[in-house]
């Protein structure tokens, strides 16, 4: 028998007692009632059952979409009132699977997502009935894997569109390998992906259909706007206008949160939260490992820590890592990266570290910074996993701000740190002697490229830029 969940798209979150805010959950919880049933009597018999008379198929070109409509579309006040509205398309079921084939194709580019799909997704359309209509979302397991079917009004809100077509894909994805248990995706992900390719990639994926005109031509009018712009420009504003919600608040959202100005500041720091997980040099990979984990447990959360433990120790960790975030996003005026030479001065500042050295045993200690090989020459061993782990998280948190012909340099900076901090706590399962070796040349080899790197710096300083490089050398007396 398959197994049935529903997620609806567009509406608040009930609270624990079942009851949406503001009115009665009973005729919805019916309207739910009757989905579940239809799909288990007609789950075995999906693809037969879209056959209907009167139904109208289309299908994408990977086979992975297949939408139903009843043909013809018949105008109203209502329609044309939406039609006309910014924040509304109407899906036309000939382009519709084209639309979800590229929300796919770039989601899964942003990912690194290379393996073919398993779950058929099924659109159904129906006619729009008011501005508020929601887009329900069933998946439903069966022996030989899972299956979705996506409804929604023919005239949709495009952020509610996206939004949906965002969430079944993640699930799609997630499912793969799940068992009788469900993956249960985080808001944050949902709300913040779709916003995100909304504000980079809206004329890509939202296509308007052709109309009539008066010579019986069907055309379709698209305005472009040849300047790339930056796709956190509305989250910096909706940000620097309200007060970001905090990480336990983007981890559970509230229905009060989603709706109207909250709403807003909601997937604008969702949309931020992703953006700079994805801007990790190892976040893509981290997310996918997320999902892949996510059906294992009944927390999110749990599958979040495992996947990104590397980048983050704890809870504590995630949390003064976003606050950070907020900070540098809504401290000043939002502009793509920091100018070349201060970035260069930024990341210079970054690869030192902070010491105390003390010249006599009664002497108050001084100040000083050291560079990255002091702290794998000098310092024992439980130090220097601290110091450096501590000093890639900073490198890290300072990319997304630098100009872009820095990012590959901290990119090989975190790289070069974490190889050497893996090989130094997981030497391996050799002799004494054995393991002394491979941390010697683990050391050597790290030491060597530290200064590779320190000379590519030190090169690509801007002429105007004054402050003097650290000397790699440098082996003060330091109390870490």
């Amino acid at each position: 028998m398959a197994r049935v969940r529903l997620i609806e798209v567009g509406r608040p979150r009930r609270s624990p007692d079942g009851h949406s805010p503001g009115g009665c959950a009973s005729g919805l919880w019916v309207a739910r009632f009757v989905f579940a049933l239809v799909a288990l009597c007609l789950g075995a018999t999906a693809q037969a059952q879209l056959n209907g008379p009167g139904v109208l198929l289309s299908r994408s070109v990977s086979g992975q979409f297949v939408v139903q409509s009843m043909p013809g579309w018949v105008a109203s006040p209502l329609a044309g009132s939406l039609e006309n509205d910014a924040g509304f398309i109407r899906l036309d079921p000939t382009l519709l699977p084209v639309s979800c084939e590229r929300i796919k194709q770039i989601l899964w580019r942003k990912l690194g997502i290379a393996s073919a799909w398993k779950g058929t997704v099924f659109l159904k359309l129906y006619p729009v009935a008011s501005r508020d209509d929601s887009i329900l979302i069933e998946s439903e397991q069966f022996r030989d894997g899972w299956q979705y079917r996506v409804t929604m009004p023919s005239i949709s809100q495009r952020q509610r569109y996206v939004r949906a077509i965002v969430s079944v894909l993640m699930q799609e994805f997630a499912n793969r390998e799940a068992g009788a248990h469900a993956a249960e995706l985080p808001s944050w992900l949902t709300e913040g992906l779709a916003r995100e390719l909304l504000a980079s990639n809206q004329q890509e994926i939202i296509l308007t259909p052709p109309r009539s005109s008066g010579a019986g031509l069907r055309m379709t009018t698209m305005l472009v706007n040849a300047r790339q712009g930056n796709p956190l420009e509305q989250a910096h504003q909706d940000l620097c206008a309200g007060s970001p919600v905090s990480f336990q608040q983007l981890s559970w959202p509230t229905g009060d949160q989603l709706d109207g100005e909250p709403g807003n500041l909601y997937r604008g720091s969702a949309q931020l939260f992703v953006h700079q997980l994805l801007s990790l040099p190892d976040g893509p990979a981290c997310v996918r490992a997320m999902l892949e984990d996510l059906s294992r447990y009944y927390n999110w959360q749990f599958a979040f820590q495992h996947a990104f433990r590397d980048t983050f120790a704890g809870p504590l960790e995630i949390e003064k890592w976003w606050s950070l975030q907020l900070v540098h996003f809504t401290g000043r005026e939002l502009t793509e990266n920091w100018t070349e030479e201060e970035s260069w001065q930024k990341l210079d500042e970054a690869v030192r570290s902070a010491v105390q050295i003390r010249i006599g045993t009664n002497e108050l200690p001084l100040h000083a910074e050291v560079a990255l090989q002091t702290i794998i020459r000098d310092w024992p061993a439980a130090s220097q996993t601290q110091a450096l782990e501590t000093k890639r998280s900073e490198l890290q948190m300072l990319r997304p701000r630098l100009a872009r012909d820095l990012a590959p340099l901290v990119d090989d900076y975190c790289r070069t740190i974490e190889v050497y901090v893996q090989t130094l706590n997981h030497p391996g399962s050799m002799l004494f002697f054995r393991k002394n070796a491979i941390l010697r040349r683990n050391a050597s080899e790290t030491l060597q490229g530290l200064d590779n790197l320190d000379a590519r710096r030190a090169g690509s300083r801007p002429f105007s830029s004054t402050a003097p490089p650290l000397e790699a050398d440098s082996r003060p007396v330091v109390s870490p």
